[in-house]
C-alpha cells in the first residue's frame, strides 16, 4: 500500500500560501449565461460576464440594461465639459478627466453589448485612465516630493503592470484591485486637502459633505456589483417571479455603472475645486471661482470669475 505524506515544515506552507496568492490573482467574475437571441457579434469570449440574461431582448445587445445605464457616465462627462466650458477653462488639463468619463462611458457600452475580449479590455483600461488622470492632477499640486514627469512614468509603469499581470492570469482581479484602491486613496487625499483648507466655514463645509457623498456613491455602487455577482441565482429568480418592466430594477450591475458614475464625476470637480482653492493653477484674473451654491451631491462647483457667489474662496493675503 502506497501512502502520500503530507509535505513538512516550511515547504508545505511556502506551497500552501503560493497558492493562495494565485486563486487571488485568478479569482473568476463570470457568470454563465444563455439567451433567446442568437448574437449577432459571435459567442462571448469575455472573461467577465454578469447577471443579465445574455441577447434576452435583441440579438445585437448581450446586455441591454447594462449597456444603456452607461449613459451616466457619458452625461455627465458632457456636463463636466460645458462646465469647464462655461468658466471660461480653456486649458486642456480640466476637461482630461471629462473627456476619459465620456470614453469610459463609450469603452463600457461597447462591451456590455458585445462580450467581447478586445471590448473588455478597453473597458477595464478606461477605468484605470480615467482614475489615472484624476490621480496625476490630484497629486500635481497636492504634494511636491514628485515631479510632473515622476508622476507620469510611475503611473504608465503601474499600468504596465496590471497590463502584464491580466495577460499572464487571463483575469481582471489585478485591475480591479488597482481601480479600487486608487479611488479609495483618491477620497483620502481629497478629504485630507479640504480638512486644510483656509476658506470660508461654508464652502469647506460643503465640500467635506460632497466628498463624503462621493465615496458613498461608490460604495453603493461596489456593493450592487457583488450583489449582482455572488447572489445572481436568486436575483435570476425574483426576476422570473417579478417579471418585465419591474424586473429589470434588479439588474443590479447597472447601478453600478450609476453609482460609481456619480461619485466618480464628484471627485473629478472636487479636485478642480481643489486645485483652483489652492490658487495653483491659472492665475489670471478671470480664472474659475469656487462656489457653494450648488445642491446636493453636487454641492460645489466652478464658476466664472466675473460671476456673482453669495461663498467664494477667500484669496491668501
Amino acid at each position: 500500500m502506497n501512502l502520500t505524506l503530507p509535505q513538512s515544515g516550511s515547504n508545505y506552507s511556502n506551497s500552501r500560501s503560493s497558492k493562495v496568492r494565485l486563486h487571488l490573482l485568478t479569482m473568476s467574475f463570470y457568470v454563465s449565461s444563455e439567451g433567446g437571441y442568437k448574437p449577432v457579434w459571435g459567442p462571448p469570449t469575455s472573461t467577465l460576464n454578469f447577471c443579465e440574461v445574455d441577447y434576452e431582448f435583441t440579438p445585437y445587445v448581450a446586455e441591454l440594461f447594462n449597456t444603456l445605464t452607461n449613459l451616466t457616465y457619458i452625461i455627465l462627462g458632457v456636463r463636466g465639459l460645458l462646465s469647464t466650458h462655461s468658466t471660461h477653462y480653456r486649458q486642456l488639463g480640466p476637461k482630461l478627466p471629462y473627456l476619459a468619463l465620456i470614453n469610459l462611458g463609450l469603452a463600457s457600452s461597447l462591451f456590455h453589448s458585445t462580450l467581447k475580449y478586445p471590448t473588455q479590455m478597453c473597458d477595464e483600461f478606461s477605468m484605470l485612465i480615467a482614475t489615472f488622470i484624476v490621480f496625476y492632477r490630484l497629486l500635481s499640486f497636492s504634494q511636491t516630493y514628485l515631479s510632473k514627469g515622476t508622476l507620469v512614468g510611475g503611473l504608465c509603469s503601474l499600468m504596465g503592470v496590471v497590463v502584464v499581470a491580466q495577460r499572464m492570469t487571463g483575469e481582471s482581479t489585478v485591475q480591479q484591485i488597482v481601480f479600487t484602491g486608487m479611488v479609495y486613496w483618491l477620497w483620502h487625499t481629497c478629504f485630507k486637502l479640504i480638512s486644510s483648507l483656509k476658506s470660508e466655514d461654508k464652502l469647506k463645509k460643503r465640500m467635506r459633505w460632497m466628498a463624503i457623498s462621493g465615496i458613498a456613491f461608490f460604495v453603493t455602487g461596489h456593493a450592487c456589483w457583488a450583489t449582482d455577482f455572488y447572489a445572481c441565482g436568486r436575483l435570476r429568480q425574483a426576476r422570473q417571479q417579478i417579471g418585465m418592466p419591474w424586473a429589470a430594477a434588479l439588474e443590479l450591475h447597472g447601478y453600478w455603472h450609476i453609482f460609481t458614475g456619480i461619485g466618480v464625476y464628484i471627485f473629478m470637480l472636487l479636485v478642480e475645486c481643489l486645485a483652483i482653492t489652492g490658487g495653483k493653477t491659472i492665475d489670471k484674473e478671470d480664472r474659475p471661482r469656487v462656489s457653494s451654491q450648488g445642491t446636493w451631491p453636487f454641492m460645489v462647483f466652478l464658476e466664472s470669475g466675473t460671476a456673482k457667489c453669495e461663498v467664494i474662496t477667500k484669496k491668501d493675503n
